[in-house]
């Protein structure tokens, strides 16, 4: 049992405003006065329908975890949408019309399909009144706390998944505006996506699955962002002679000449945590003794001076300096794609899925051969590719069911074979 404290709508869509402007550049909205009227408005009444409640106990776990899951699955659910054919079995006319029907539907069932889970996993309860949130009732959690602070009650055993009330609250949440842009055969594949199921029963349509499939991919990638694995940390630590030694400078080598003649135990280094390994990223490499300066002899002139190890100085790590050096890296697709973020994201993780052998690509005698069959996987559509390339004359020619890319980018995806490094 946890006390919490509600955000305003507005702190929970700054907070997720990157991917909020992906799904911006998806929806492909001419005047951002319909985005704001259409999408951002949905996006503002799950804000304002989840506040900072948590998703589930396993994944999505902190305050505001379930506001933070539905977009994602939005995201994710936008970015499996390109390639797909909606309504291929209408009329050119008819799927035409369709298919930004079919989009907008795709957001809407993302949006919706996750509305009840957190109510199957927790009992939410005022912290001033001491009553409980009935979502059929109370409505919206945000209005309903109206500022005030809860509390949070794992439910023993979660409860079984209700399609039909799922579908219910949202209902109430899209409301007659939100639906008025769908026709009645798109309206009727919308309530049958918001299926909070992992698996399908019997016929699954095409909407649906894309939504399972982006639910699918939050799930995995919350997963295993919680999976991750610190390297642990093999500094060593400096000896007491040598902490003294680096506190005061002035002082005389005593406590260092008694270490030259009798070596110290070696210290045992504490079972590495999390924390430590998550440090050992920006510590120094440990130094490395000189074997030559060990193994001199050990007489010495009466008049040298014994020589006296520099103290260690610590060393003053940016962490800052050093995220933002990763962070402003040049990006080689960007110049040769005239500043377009989606298309160089594109561009880097098929580069990458090449490197490690995930897509196959081969070199022909005037550019890189790319299978269009392949593009839907990243989430863009072919022709919004080929336009692009062919704007900037970066696409060869188109030779079937393949693209021939142009050599200068070609290389930035794969070096040629015969290509010196």
């Amino acid at each position: 049992m946890n006390q919490h404290l509600p955000q305003d709508t507005s702190t929970l869509l700054a907070s997720h405003e990157q991917r909020i402007a992906l799904i911006r550049q998806y929806a492909n909205e001419a005047n951002p006065a319909d985005f704001d009227a259409k999408w951002l408005a949905v996006l503002r009444a799950c804000a304002s329908w989840f506040s900072t409640m948590p998703l589930q106990p396993e994944q999505h776990s902190e305050p505001g975890g379930a506001f933070r899951a539905t977009v994602e699955v939005a995201y994710f659910a936008m970015r499996l949408s390109g390639g797909q054919k909606f309504a291929a079995d209408q009329p050119s006319e008819r799927r035409r019309r369709l298919e930004p029907q079919y989009l907008y539907a795709l957001f809407l069932a993302a949006c919706c399909s996750w509305l009840d889970e957190p109510c199957r996993h927790f009992h939410f309860v005022r912290e001033d009144t001491g009553e409980q949130w009935l979502p059929a009732a109370h409505g919206a959690f945000q209005t309903w706390l109206a500022g005030s602070a809860y509390r949070v009650i794992r439910l023993e055993a979660p409860l079984p998944v209700e399609r039909m009330r799922s579908a219910l609250l949202a209902r109430s949440i899209l409301g007659a505006e939100s639906l008025s842009w769908l026709d009645g055969s798109v309206l009727s594949e919308l309530f049958g996506a918001i299926n909070p199921a992992p698996m399908p029963t019997g016929f699954e349509a095409q909407l649906h699955k894309i939504v399972r499939q982006a639910i699918a991919a939050a799930r995995d990638y919350e997963q295993k962002a919680r999976r991750a694995v610190f390297a642990p940390d093999t500094t060593v630590p400096p000896s007491v002679e040598q902490l003294a030694a680096a506190a005061t400078p002035g002082a005389p080598a005593a406590g260092t000449a008694l270490s030259q003649t009798a070596p110290a135990p070696e210290p045992v280094p504490p079972t590495p945590s999390a924390a430590a390994g998550a440090a050992a990223l920006f510590q120094a490499p440990p130094t490395v003794p000189d074997p030559v300066a060990d193994m001199a002899p050990a007489s010495t002139p009466t008049t040298a001076a014994p020589s006296v190890p520099p103290a260690l100085a610590p060393v003053a790590i940016d962490a800052a300096a050093i995220s933002r050096a990763r962070r402003d890296a040049p990006d080689p697709f960007m110049a040769l794609l005239g500043g377009s973020r989606m298309m160089s994201e594109f561009f880097c993780a098929l580069a990458q899925d090449v490197t490690a052998g995930k897509v196959k690509v081969v070199w022909a005698e005037k550019g890189l051969v790319l299978p269009k069959k392949m593009l839907g996987n990243y989430g863009i559509a072919s022709d919004t590719l080929i336009e692009n390339l062919r704007k900037l004359s970066l696409l060869y020619a188109m030779q079937g069911t393949d693209l021939i890319l142009a050599e200068r980018i070609g290389t930035l995806i794969m070096p040629r074979p015969n290509t010196p490094v």
